[in-house]
């Protein structure tokens, strides 16, 4: 989920749990634990901790003779998309108008596909150039290690522990308003977010001190499963009630920070498909699988978003099952909440890791430092949370900073810099467009701030 967009990573290779934000762990650069400080055979070393976490892709089966990997792909890359960020999207259309969001859902599929060609070609450059090898640069911390030098693994370590603990602020959120519209009308009247969260605090805790990755994809199976039923349910519900498309406003730009960020939270996972091209047996085929899930999950998330605006109205919460009734409603809301609940150790494991590592740098931390690392990191996402407005506030920020930083901003800065480490300096129209996605990126960044 969240960003899940999280979404998780098992074993040597894990697969995606609940969406985005679990994926942010492939970008670690910290020591994992003895547990999981396993390579395969005849595969190069990575960078300590580099590894921690692989993507979904990884845990598909093993390609038969003559099979691409595209197809698996494919479905790996929707995995990764969707997860509880996707249940803001009646919001963001609500609150930015049909006509705007749909606009920015097809600018977003543009800028995501053009910054994914560009990290794929600085993957190509350097190794053409001999100045990396595939492994080195098959993790999105490697390639910006080895494009920008030492400052490239600390923008990833921070945007990585920035990233995991706005993905956390969201998912108490989230499980926090999805617990209190499971409460009878009456009694859901006496609490609040902070109330309900300051409740649920010790499971957040128990779940931080897990150190274990065993049994991932389970969870995986479980949280995809859930969040596709879920999103089914939420648009019958929402056909149910009386049609409200001319509530919905074609365009709202003030409030871009809330759609923009919604988008973002999902489309924006570049970091995390790395490990999906290093799973497919012809890499070649990687870019047009990501290009045919980015259309599929496009046009989901437009049907979603819009059914889910038109059904409930401008009014619409931006944590969407908490509008949802009945015996079925309390089902989907409960599995969804212990979807969070079981992919949360996963997601945050890898900002855990390297918060692990500055306290005890170069080595393993040890138990009482562990948990006293996770204890504070949960605490202070929950106080944040207990002052954050709702959840589409955290992935406006989450994905309209953190997100676009990482998958459009930085991608062509990568290339920029591989092609000048390789002594072939971008020019003319390649330099122009590596400057149009960059400064693209960095003034939604802004925006998403001051609007």
């Amino acid at each position: 989920p969240l960003r899940g967009r999280a979404a998780a990573r098992a074993t040597t290779r894990a697969s995606v749990v609940g969406g985005r934000r679990t994926t942010v762990s492939i970008i670690a650069s910290a020591p994992a634990p003895r547990s999981v400080r396993r390579m395969r055979p005849g595969r190069a070393a990575a960078p300590r901790g580099e590894r921690v976490a692989m993507s979904a892709a990884s845990s598909a089966a093993p390609a038969g003779a003559g099979d691409t990997g595209e197809t698996a792909a494919i479905v790996n890359v929707v995995k990764a998309i969707f997860g509880a960020g996707g249940f803001a999207l009646p919001w963001a259309f609500a609150q930015g108008g049909t006509v705007l969001v749909t606009a920015c859902l097809l600018s977003s599929y543009w800028f995501a596909i053009k910054a994914l060609e560009m990290l794929v070609q600085s993957q190509e450059t350097l190794i053409a150039a001999g100045k990396a090898t595939q492994a080195e640069v098959q993790t999105y911390a490697g390639l910006t290690q080895k494009a920008i030098g030492p400052a490239g693994d600390v923008i990833c370590r921070v945007l990585n522990v920035i990233t995991c603990f706005g993905i956390t602020v969201g998912y108490m959120i989230f499980v926090a308003d999805t617990c209190i519209s499971m409460l009878p009308a009456a009694q859901a009247a006496t609490y609040t977010t902070a109330k309900m969260l300051t409740y649920n605090l010790p499971v957040w805790l128990f779940m931080a001190w897990q150190r274990s990755i065993a049994g991932v994809n389970l969870i995986s199976l479980f949280g995809t499963t859930t969040v596709a039923l879920s999103m089914i349910w939420v648009m019958i519900s929402a056909l149910r009630n009386p049609l409200q498309l001319a509530a919905i406003p074609l365009a709202d730009v003030s409030q871009f920070s809330g759609f923009f960020g919604t988008v973002a939270f999902l489309f924006f996972i570049h970091f995390t498909l790395f490990s999906v091209q290093e799973g497919m047996p012809e890499k070649k085929y990687f870019l047009s699988a990501a290009n045919k899930a980015f259309l599929i999950s496009m046009a989901i998330s437009l049907v979603f978003g819009l059914v889910g605006a038109v059904g409930y109205g401008r009014g619409v919460s931006s944590v969407v099952v908490t509008m949802l009734t009945g015996v079925a409603g309390l089902v989907v809301k409960g599995l969804l909440a212990l979807n969070l609940w079981s992919t949360f150790p996963l997601m945050a494991r890898s900002s855990l890791l390297i918060c692990e590592n500055v306290v005890s740098p170069g080595k393993e931390a040890a138990l009482p430092v562990s948990l006293a690392v996770r204890t504070g990191f949960v605490c202070l996402a929950a106080y944040l949370a207990c002052n954050v407005p709702n959840f589409g506030a955290v992935l406006g920020l989450v994905g309209g900073v953190c997100c676009c930083a990482m998958s459009v901003f930085m991608p062509p800065i990568i290339l920029y810099k591989s092609k000048e480490l390789c002594g072939t300096p971008a020019a003319g129209g390649e330099k122009g467009m590596i400057g149009f996605v960059a400064l693209t990126g960095f003034v939604c960044m802004i925006l998403s701030v001051v609007l």
